[in-house]
């Protein structure tokens, strides 16, 4: 049985994960407060990306270390994700009442967020 190499399964798992959350390298190292280049660079180099950072990817995703270390992670719960085209083409189908709810919905959860993001910084 070949071993596992941690740094290329975590590497390409917080790849999936930001392209399943429709996010830029240059985001998450803004969140995490790292350097694109050094979050770019580490996501390519065999030794991965640094423990502390893992540990504020993982944060942010509200996943764990050992998650973005195992091979199986992303197939696991890829399933669980929703597209944004999927979203758009659910809304859709809405009549104008539940349009309105979800919209209210939406701009709560928005407000609530960029309160939390102020707060934190």
């Amino acid at each position: 049985m070949k071993n596992l190499d941690y740094a290329e399964v975590s590497s390409a798992n917080v790849k999936k994960l930001l392209e399943l959350n429709r996010m830029s390298i240059r985001h998450i190292s803004e969140i995490i407060e790292v350097a694109p280049t050094t979050l770019n660079d580490s996501l390519k180099s065999k030794k991965g990306i640094s423990i502390d950072n893992l540990i504020k990817i993982a944060d942010f995703f509200n996943v764990t270390v050992n998650d973005l270390c195992n091979p199986e992670f992303i197939s696991h719960h890829s399933d669980d994700v929703v597209s944004a085209d999927e979203l758009i083409n659910k809304f859709g189908l809405i009549d104008e009442y539940g349009k309105v709810l979800v919209s209210s919905v939406l701009d709560l959860e928005y407000k609530r967020c960029k309160d939390t993001e102020q707060y934190s910084t």
